[in-house]
């Protein structure tokens, strides 16, 4: 019988973050000459019941942070995590729109977006969309992950690993990043290192959350290990 490879995550890694897809915050750009900001307090309560798996409680604690700051960008990624949890896709496409028209340069708003309308729109467009944005913004791994997402799509996974490995380095405890980078050499036909990322995906995401079918890549965990 044939085995069946697994298939990246295409969702957006979900980021509620305290100042972030799944489910963890990555940090805030910071300059090295100002202080880090405070992260409201409603916002660190709901994102620790996001990680408890509360999501009920998450957005309880993340609209009481929106009503006080209506413009907060913590609050609002929190909501929209939230929403691609839910299925509720308008609504969490919404609130990434309205996070690009208060930052045009946001890159986890845009990266979000991007997955959310993947299979809704040309995958060689987004390519080139978050190629411009990485230029921009040249740290924001998530956009290496958005794009190895783009160049799977079109069966590109040489170069789609790179931009994975890329994100997993620079946020190693990221289950997500380290599941599609598993994936993808498990497409590239390297059993041992797809193996070993994919155990290293596993158990961070019973650490801290992923949006990957944990079963299944458990599953081709044992296939790869006979």
């Amino acid at each position: 019988m044939q085995q069946q490879q697994a298939q990246p995550v295409q969702r957006p890694v979900e980021t509620p973050r305290l100042q972030a897809p799944p489910p963890r915050p990555a940090p805030t750009e910071v300059s090295t000459t100002r202080p880090a900001p405070q992260v409201h307090a409603n916002v660190a309560t709901g994102y620790a019941a996001y990680v408890a798996g509360d999501l009920a409680a998450a957005r309880t604690e993340y609209e009481k942070a929106l009503k006080e700051e209506p413009a907060s960008r913590d609050a609002l990624l929190g909501l929209a995590a939230l929403d691609v949890r839910a299925g509720r896709f308008e609504s969490a496409e919404a609130s990434y729109l309205r996070l690009l028209q208060a930052d045009p340069r946001d890159s986890h708003a845009a990266a979000a977006l991007i997955a959310l309308r993947a299979g809704r729109s040309d995958p060689v467009s987004g390519e080139s969309r978050v190629k411009s944005m990485l230029a921009d913004t040249p740290g924001a791994h998530v956009l290496n992950f958005t794009l190895g997402n783009q160049l799977a799509q079109q069966g590109r996974w040489a170069e789609a690993q790179q931009e994975y490995f890329k994100a997993f380095s620079a946020e190693p405890d990221n289950a997500d990043f380290a599941y599609n980078l598993a994936v993808s050499l498990d497409q590239l036909r390297q059993p041992k290192p797809a193996l070993e990322y994919y155990r290293r995906a596993i158990a961070l995401a019973k650490a801290r959350g992923g949006r990957f079918d944990v079963a299944a890549a458990e599953s081709r965990v044992v296939q790869l290990s006979r």
